[in-house]
């Protein structure tokens, strides 16, 4: 296949102390890979790996609302950023994810972008429940029940707007590979940012509403993307 206009980009916001902290292997030695931080301790670790790091000036802190709040901007919004508003097309892997395969995400480019039109791939969750079963599983972390009301809130106000506590696929937030060039593809960034905003740090229950909005271009698939 031709290379394609193809980038690959993680992030961690918060300090040394943060679980989260960890540098993934690199997804890829064809395409840019970069590593969006605001921790100057794994900027020097990405030192020698094939991760390009971008540094974010912010403090580090240990509140985890905060940190995770700072990383769903470049989760969500990745056409806002100097080094990646000029990709064709952007493949999002959470740092806690096993190692990404390429040559899948060229392939699913090919079939569900260049010869379909969708703006967005991304895993079916391999446990298909209601946005309240994703909330109940959510509360044993610690970092979303701090949330726990607001998620409550505002999953209560989607289904009075006429959204569905109950879809066909539910999705799971930590792979995404995205059609830059689709016509509704800032909308859906735009619009899931919105909703993180009202909802909280648990983006797999904004999701869970925002796929509802815009299913006509979002194809979940069931197919392993990992080494």
């Amino acid at each position: 296949m031709t290379d394609l206009n193809l980038a690959f980009y993680t992030y961690f916001y918060g300090s040394n102390n943060n679980p989260a902290f960890k540098i993934p292997s690199v997804p890829s030695l064809k395409y840019k890979c970069f590593y969006y931080t605001n921790n100057i301790t794994l900027i020097e670790q990405l030192h020698g790996t094939q991760w390009i790091g971008i540094l974010d000036d912010r403090p580090t802190c240990d509140d985890l609302i905060e940190s995770c709040m700072i990383g769903k901007h470049i989760k969500t919004m990745p056409h806002e950023y100097t080094e990646l508003k000029d990709y064709d097309y952007l493949c999002y892997i959470d740092s806690k994810l096993d190692k990404v395969n390429d040559i899948f995400v060229e392939d699913f480019i090919d079939k569900y972008f260049i010869k379909e039109t969708y703006a967005l791939l991304i895993r079916s969750h391999p446990v298909q429940r209601t946005v309240w079963e994703e909330y109940n599983d959510s509360m044993h972390q610690d970092r979303y029940m701090i949330q726990s009301d607001n998620y409550k809130k505002y999953i209560e106000r989607q289904i009075l707007r006429g959204l569905h506590e109950k879809v066909e696929t539910h999705c799971a937030c930590g792979f995404l590979i995205r059609n830059m060039k689709h016509v509704k593809m800032v909308e859906i960034n735009t619009t899931w940012y919105e909703h993180i905003n009202e909802c909280g740090i648990q983006d797999q229950i904004s999701f869970f509403f925002v796929k509802q909005i815009f299913s006509d271009v979002i194809y979940p698939f069931v197919e392993n993307p990992f080494n």
